[in-house]
């Protein structure tokens, strides 16, 4: 069943921009999942702005229970953790699962948890190895500008 979500929270200049989440049905490593985000057109791994924008994905997101593990675009580079694409260095805090990111050997990317019946680390995000097998998540910026912000998610269930 395929299925939409839109919300539409402004406009400017009589014409709609934005960007869009998209989510892969296979899993794969993080390499692979950012690849297939931009094989798909869309632009790039999803770059969480700030607690809202992560709280709304999980909103929007299939409830997973046998691997509810999505890839997003946060990765260490040079000892930070840095979002691939804009560069960006926002961590949220309380985002991280309980004692995350523990920074073990090799755990360089990361991993949002995605499982309803889990309340306490749902939504909160890991420090994995990048080669461990997730769901890809992604963004499509549509025009973007500083006076539309427009998140949609489009996904099979």
């Amino acid at each position: 069943m395929m299925w939409m979500l839109i919300v539409v929270l402004g406009m400017c200049g009589g014409h709609a921009t934005g960007w869009t989440y998209h989510a892969s049905t296979n899993t794969m490593n993080w390499t692979m999942a950012r690849e297939w985000c931009w094989i798909n057109n869309h632009t790039d791994m999803v770059v969480i702005q700030n607690q809202e924008e992560n709280n709304y994905l999980l909103t929007i997101l299939p409830d997973r229970t046998g691997s509810p593990y999505y890839w997003i675009g946060i990765k260490k580079i040079n000892g930070n953790w840095t979002w691939v694409g804009t560069n960006g260095t926002w961590v949220g805090n309380s985002s991280w699962a309980p004692n995350e990111p523990n920074n073990k050997l090799g755990e360089e990317c990361v991993e949002m948890y995605v499982n309803k019946g889990n309340s306490e680390n749902n939504g909160k995000w890991n420090d994995d190895m990048c080669s461990n097998l997730k769901y890809s998540l992604c963004y499509r910026g549509e025009g973007l500008n500083h006076c539309f912000f427009s998140f949609s998610f489009k996904g099979h269930q």
